[in-house]
């Protein structure tokens, strides 16, 4: 049994296909509708996206999903399940119907209903789990510092999923307005910073393990024992300790 990490698939969420540019699910139709925008100056506010195109992209986000999470792995989705309107209901127990895996956990985001709950294994507003000894907070929010943050080490890990953002910051890390996020050990799971994929435990590592070094040598470098919230390392010798091991 594996544990996967999404969020953010606004099933059927036709200007999502154009806010956040998922080109790669439009119908000819709809590509050939937007050459032609961009042929004429590129005013996106012109391009009207398709049923075609939005069926496209809630096929291939649950095909996506199915590749590689089995009936028996866990899946968190950390919100915004379904887009809804007055059909909202039958979208979520569609879009969760189209997912083989059993055992599906959503964290609430923005868009999410409260009446889709029992779609669900468990839902949550936040939540904090282990995963391969890894200890996760889960929230749909990104968050600048959360519980036992400045324990984590590169040995063991304590880091932060969150979505919302839609891969914002780790397409171009100087949007991300965190303070030295080069050492903030947190990963936007989206769909659409990971070509839309569910990400595994061992991907979250590979992407935050060069955060989690950052994170340690920030502490020596600053004498802090929690850089996010400025609060000083109250035990020189062991700082010191800690500068003779780096070097």
């Amino acid at each position: 049994m594996a544990t996967f990490f999404c969020s953010d698939p606004h099933a059927f969420h036709a200007n999502i296909i154009k806010h956040c540019r998922r080109f790669a699910f439009l119908s000819p139709a709809d590509r050939d509708q937007l050459q032609a925008i961009e042929a004429d100056g590129g005013d996106l506010s012109a391009f009207h996206v398709g049923e075609e195109s939005v069926a496209i992209m809630n096929r291939r986000l649950a095909e996506n999903i199915n590749a590689r999470v089995k009936p028996s792995d866990v899946l968190w989705c950390l919100g915004d399940w379904v887009f809804g309107g007055r059909d909202l209901l039958s979208r979520a127990r569609w879009f969760r119907d189209q997912i083989r895996c059993r055992t599906v956990h959503l964290v609430w985001g923005n868009h999410d209903d409260r009446r889709i709950r029992d779609l669900f294994s468990s839902t949550h507003d936040q939540v904090e789990i282990q995963v391969q000894g890894v200890k996760l907070t889960l929230n749909h929010y990104p968050m600048v510092t959360w519980n036992s943050q400045h324990h984590a080490t590169v040995d063991a890990p304590n880091i932060h999923l969150y979505g919302h953002v839609h891969g914002i910051y780790e397409r171009d890390p100087s949007r991300c307005p965190v303070k030295d996020a080069a050492a903030w050990p947190a990963l936007d799971v989206g769909f659409d910073g990971h070509d839309y994929q569910v990400w595994s435990m061992n991907e979250i590592l590979d992407r935050v393990r060069p955060r989690l070094e950052a994170f340690e040598r920030l502490k020596i470098e600053r004498g802090q024992f929690d850089p996010f919230r400025g609060r000083r390392n109250h035990h020189p010798a062991k700082l010191r300790n800690a500068e003779s091991e780096a070097l």
